[in-house]
């Protein structure tokens, strides 16, 4: 059964990243590139002001779908345009784009795993203030990243994850309780997904919340979404032998 379970999970988070309405069409970052630079068309960036801030697609409104006045926004765009929606991952815009789509928009489009996947094919994007972010290297870079496991002198537990992410608020207390259970054997490196984009680009991450386990620098084990203590203090306990 859990087996199952762990199964139909892994699904869910993989199917949740692109839109299933027959209506609203998934693209990867070249089509969607290809799309964008049309002439009228509509960009949409639903993420926070915060992520939008940081970083964004070039000529994309910004439209947080949690936004109490979300739907009263996306409604009032032109519903002739095709419409080109993105997120960090995909899970946002997938819902926004089905929105859209069964509210009488004729063409809809959803970037397949948002940003992440664009900035992975080196794609542009600009800061809040319009500024070209270059190979869209935002914080950490990755050799600061390894660099950190390898020094340490303990298992290092990286967990990937993002302010936003509802999964992430649930699966940090239970992470801290372990590792501070744990504390001679295993640290805690969090990795907030939107201020350390290199890093989270160049470990291909597409999903979060995840959580990396490091034993002197070298990955031993991984588990994408929710995880309960007891798998987590039993990797620890197996790995640090």
């Amino acid at each position: 059964m859990r087996t199952f379970a762990t199964l139909f999970f892994g699904f869910f988070l993989f199917s949740s990243c692109n839109s299933q309405n027959p209506s609203v069409k998934n693209l990867n970052p070249t089509d969607f590139d290809k799309g964008i630079n049309q002439s009228n068309v509509q960009l949409v960036d639903v993420r926070t002001p915060e992520e939008f801030s940081e970083k964004h697609i070039a000529g994309a409104k910004n439209i947080d779908i949690n936004n109490v006045n979300f739907e009263k926004q996306i409604i009032e765009l032109d519903k002739s345009k095709p419409t080109y929606v993105y997120c960090l991952a995909g899970g946002r815009s997938k819902r926004a784009a089905d929105f859209a789509a069964k509210n009488g928009f004729k063409e809809v489009y959803n970037l397949e795993f948002g940003i992440n996947a664009w900035l992975s094919e080196n794609k542009a994007v600009v800061s809040g203030n319009g500024e070209k972010i270059q190979n869209g290297k935002v914080g950490m870079s990755f050799d600061d990243y390894l660099a950190h496991l390898k020094a340490a002198p303990k298992l290092v537990l990286v967990d990937f994850n993002a302010v936003w992410c509802g999964p992430c608020k649930t699966l940090k207390p239970i992470v801290q309780k372990v590792v501070k259970k744990n504390a001679d054997k295993v640290e805690l490196f969090e990795i907030d997904v939107d201020k350390n984009s290199t890093v989270a680009n160049t470990m291909n991450v597409r999903s979060i919340p995840l959580l990396i386990l490091y034993k002197q620098g070298k990955e031993v084990w991984r588990s994408l979404g929710l995880v309960d203590e007891e798998t987590i203090a039993a990797k620890v306990k197996q790995f640090s032998n």
